[in-house]
């Protein structure tokens, strides 16, 4: 241990590492030193990565006493923390899609499926909530929490005039558009 923190303070990393008599491994076939990695700088519980040696584990599988020293990495828990960091810069959103397309109103689904297609041929990516008739609050809430950043509304009187309606969230702006006009 002594040479180990020696060569940590020449690298000047020493203050990246703990020594830490109370770290346990929950399992039994650890024969010597153990260690964890964990993130610092996050609230989380919990390693990324641990291991240690465990001299007599291999024997009990080949017949050979191989005296072995290895670790895992918790790949899935990485990559769990770093989604969760870029969703924080808001940068990374759980969906690509670019514009939800609701309705207020009753028997307005086929309407919406009618939008979408004409937004998938001008390579938009859309979609709709899988239910006839949305309420508006479960659709603001789907799109808040994917991150879509558009609402497209398709209301009766709107229809009547002509239009369509896009709402975009984060300028908590509304737009009316001609229904001919709304690709342009």
């Amino acid at each position: 241990m002594e040479v180990l923190f020696t060569y940590l303070d020449s690298m000047k990393i020493i203050d990246n590492f703990s020594f830490d008599f109370s770290l346990a491994r929950g399992l039994d076939y650890y024969t010597g030193l153990i260690y964890e990695a964990v993130l610092t700088d996050t609230d989380r519980i919990g390693s990324i990565s641990g291991g240690g040696r465990y001299d007599g584990l291999i024997g009990m599988f080949s017949g050979k006493n191989i005296p072995s020293v290895g670790g895992s990495i918790g790949i899935e828990r990485i990559f769990n923390i770093l989604e969760e960091k870029e969703k924080a810069t808001g940068l990374v959103r759980a969906t690509e899609t670019q514009i939800l397309v609701s309705s207020l109103g009753k028997n307005l689904t086929a309407k919406r499926m009618e939008v979408l297609s004409e937004l998938w041929k001008a390579g938009f990516k859309a979609e709709t909530l899988y239910v006839d008739n949305p309420r508006a609050d479960k659709t603001f809430s789907y799109a808040f929490d994917n991150g879509i950043p558009l609402i497209l509304i398709i209301g009766e009187s709107e229809l009547q005039e002509g239009n369509y309606k896009v709402r975009v969230l984060n300028e908590e702006k509304e737009y009316t558009f001609p229904v001919g006009e709304l690709i342009p």
